[in-house]
């Protein structure tokens, strides 16, 4: 977790990415030594990898002094929701569930944060910190 400054904290999904990264690059190994005419194979590796890099380096979870960005997916938009939108938030062992109304267009969503895609000590500090700007939504 780095800090942008002292009232915005990012959060980053590194625990699969990691382990993507140190699979893709014994298989490759593997397969340039076993059967290097399956370059094919090679090429889609190599992509799997770049992109296991990219999420490894891009930030999951931004809480501002007011917000809560979730970036979900490389390819995804950001869903961003303001402290004052959210209704209730519902904690469960490998996922939160952040209840919130849209201001502008008065449309009610859950926002699911994913915990099974942070290390446990990322996980202990989002929660942490979830719970002191959001104690009172808690139920």
């Amino acid at each position: 977790m780095e800090s942008k400054n002292q009232t915005t904290k990012q959060f980053y999904a590194r625990y699969l990415s990691m382990l993507r990264i140190v699979v893709c690059i014994i298989v490759i190994m593997a397969m340039l030594v076993i059967a290097p005419e399956l370059w094919y194979n090679i090429i889609l590796l190599l992509l799997v990898l770049v992109i296991s890099i990219w999420q490894y380096f891009m930030v999951y979870i931004t809480i501002g002094e007011d917000f809560i960005t979730l970036r979900p997916a490389p390819i995804r938009s950001d869903i961003s929701v303001l402290f004052d939108e959210v209704k209730s938030v519902r904690y469960e062992p490998q996922k939160i569930f952040i209840e919130y109304c849209n201001k502008l267009s008065k449309q009610e969503s859950t926002l699911k944060i994913y915990l099974n895609v942070l290390d446990n000590a990322t996980k202990a500090e989002l929660l942490n910190t979830l719970h002191t700007v959001l104690k009172d939504k808690e139920s």
